[in-house]
């Protein structure tokens, strides 16, 4: 059966159809753009919001499933608010009208941990929906408009809320233009001998930095390799889930830097708009569905493998511009 990833240009997408091709899984991409070079499975340039396009696409090519990963992410972002509107929830519901008139039944959507409530807690998967950015209020509007298709349209769907993916699967990882993420940055900023910018050391944690859940690339990819044997294997039974992925363990901007053993400078800047303190994930559930556990999730792991992936980048002289 082929699968359709949208967003497949991006970073999870272009990493995770070269895992599922590894895996012999028959994959298609699409996306607004077509430059990553590191693809090496049959990519379509299509936006979402092209109704006459995204339906061409769909009966020429006749996917039985959707992973859905398109969208507006950029957390600098925020104040552009339409850019949100238009590329999550816009395009989402364009996509589920046209999977409704192709008859597909399977979708499994990227989501995010910004969805929820600031806690100090290991956040479940029944914590408190509140965001407190653009990002996060069209994500879970997102989120909603695949529950209510569901309920019309008897769609199977896994929607999975990710914390702070990172790192790299081989030879393909992190690319963006201009990279706004604090792992790759940081690792760039050590190989390359540069100061890294951290922004805030005034939140309620013990150092005043930030505290993230960081889940390795192959990790996440391995929950979508389970998520899509899960409902290969349920056919005649409806799948609805909305699955935590995350590592289960925080760790601060601060100590990711003293990871680097004092050879990664640094200085404070004041703090960004949307940032939440703490961000740790309960992952139990994805382990009790998917039998999944993050095994590559750990900081020496993830450091390691960002390495040897801005060192192949750099090989092949591509520049990975940094906003900070």
């Amino acid at each position: 059966m082929r699968i359709l990833i949208t967003g497949s240009n991006g970073y999870i997408g272009s990493v995770l159809g070269n895992y599922l091709i590894s895996k012999k899984f028959n994959i298609i991409g699409i996306d607004k753009k077509n430059n990553n070079k590191f693809i090496n499975f049959k990519q379509l340039k299509c936006d979402l919001n092209n109704t006459h396009k995204l339906i061409k696409i769909l009966e020429k090519y006749k996917p039985g499933k959707i992973i859905h990963l398109a969208g507006e992410s950029t957390i600098d972002n925020i104040f552009n608010k339409k850019n949100y509107i238009v590329n999550n929830i816009k395009a989402t519901k364009n996509l589920l009208d046209v999977c409704k008139k192709q008859k597909i039944k399977d979708i499994i959507f990227s989501s995010t941990a910004a969805v929820y409530k600031q806690t100090n807690r290991k956040i479940k998967e029944s914590y408190i929906k509140r965001p407190n950015n653009i990002y996060g209020i069209t994500k879970l509007k997102a989120e909603n408009l695949i529950i209510k298709h569901s309920n019309y349209n008897n769609l199977n769907y896994i929607i999975f809320r990710f914390f702070n993916v990172c790192s790299s699967l081989r030879n393909i990882g992190e690319n963006h233009n201009p990279e706004t993420h604090l792992i790759p940055i940081a690792v760039q900023k050590f190989v390359d001998k540069k100061e890294l910018i951290v922004y805030g050391q005034n939140f309620n944690t013990k150092d005043g930095s930030c505290i993230r859940d960081y889940i390795h690339i192959k990790d996440l990819c391995v929950a979508f390799y389970s998520a899509l044997k899960l409902l290969d294997n349920n056919k005649k039974k409806q799948i609805r889930k909305i699955i935590n992925l995350g590592s289960n363990n925080g760790i601060s901007v601060l100590q990711i830097i003293n990871f680097f053993k004092k050879k990664l400078s640094y200085k404070i800047s004041k703090r960004r708009k949307g940032d939440k303190a703490i961000l740790i994930c309960n992952n139990n559930l994805a382990f009790k569905i998917l039998k999944w556990k993050p095994l590559n999730s750990h900081i020496k792991k993830i450091i390691q493998d960002e390495i040897k992936w801005y060192n192949y980048l750099k090989k092949k002289k591509i520049l990975r511009k940094t906003k900070y």
